[in-house]
């Protein structure tokens, strides 16, 4: 616990409280990446290397909070300072920094999105397969607010059409550098039409280790005006942080504890609004 405080007090004296940093401040952020890491039940070292993982400064955080070494060894030990400045030079090199480093990205509204993924012919060809040549299951009976009104397809994965999704999440999240701490959780294919239930939710609880979801929008045309968007909420600031058009070919890669929904689409729409989803969860320690 005095090597917990210890290291609070310096953070506190250096008025890192006062530094902006995102939608935060340096001290706020420092200690969220601290208590996911803990979360996840990483070993003592790492979590405190991700309390003080950017003291440093480094190609995204350019000011230096503290210039000697010895001082963060003192508070932290030297395993955990060496991970400081391994992360300050290159947040990727090890498995042990890119653990960090997840914690660090799922700290900061993790939203990310890809257009233009795949061509116009495999867009037409995926929009194809999933409207009119899978067999999707209507759940959901509406009675209860609590439960989903949607169609569902569990893909399975005997054909190139689908196999291609698969081998495209797995190429996207390697280049992001974190597929070996995901484990696979679910894939499933929904088709909204107009009418259909959109709860907002979470596709992790705050109690797991949460997860990154990878979303593809499989409509092979989409305009402004039928609405659908994938709505990104900010619950401490009762706002919406982000909204998503499912335009063709798009792909939207998230926390998976970022509260989000699926607008309605317009009652003209006359068509299934149609998403592919994939959900990894958080393990660090496989």
């Amino acid at each position: 616990m005095n090597k917990y405080i210890n290291c609070i007090n310096y953070l506190v004296r250096k008025k890192t409280q006062n530094i902006a940093h995102n939608n935060t401040n340096f001290f706020q952020h420092h200690l969220n990446v601290f208590n996911k890491l803990r979360k996840w039940q990483c070993s003592e070292d790492i979590c405190y290397a991700g309390l003080f993982h950017s003291i440093y400064s480094n190609e995204v955080f350019n000011m230096e909070i503290e210039k000697d070494r010895e001082i963060i060894k003192n508070l932290i030990g030297q395993n955990a300072e060496s991970l400081v400045y391994s992360y300050s030079k290159d947040r990727f090199k090890t498995k042990d920094l890119r653990i960090i480093s997840l914690a660090n990205h799922l700290d900061q509204n993790f939203i990310k999105v890809i257009d233009n993924y795949f061509d116009q012919e495999d867009i037409m060809q995926s929009y194809f397969h999933f409207r009119d040549k899978v067999p999707w299951k209507f759940i959901g009976s509406g009675q209860n607010k609590n439960t989903w009104r949607n169609f569902r397809y569990y893909p399975k994965f005997k054909n190139k059409i689908e196999l291609k999704f698969k081998k495209s999440t797995e190429k996207i999240l390697k280049n992001f550098k974190y597929f070996d701490l995901l484990t696979l959780e679910r894939i499933y294919a929904s088709g909204n039409p107009y009418g259909t239930v959109h709860e907002s939710h979470t596709d992790y609880g705050l109690n797991s280790q949460g997860g990154i979801t990878v979303m593809y929008y499989l409509n092979n045309t989409w305009d402004l005006n039928l609405g659908g968007e994938t709505v990104f909420y900010d619950v401490d600031r009762q706002d919406i942080q982000k909204s998503v058009i499912p335009k063709p070919g798009r792909i939207v890669i998230f926390d998976g504890l970022i509260e989000h929904c699926a607008r309605e689409t317009v009652r003209k729409f006359n068509d299934l609004r149609m998403v592919l989803t994939f959900k990894y969860e958080i393990n660090v320690n496989q």
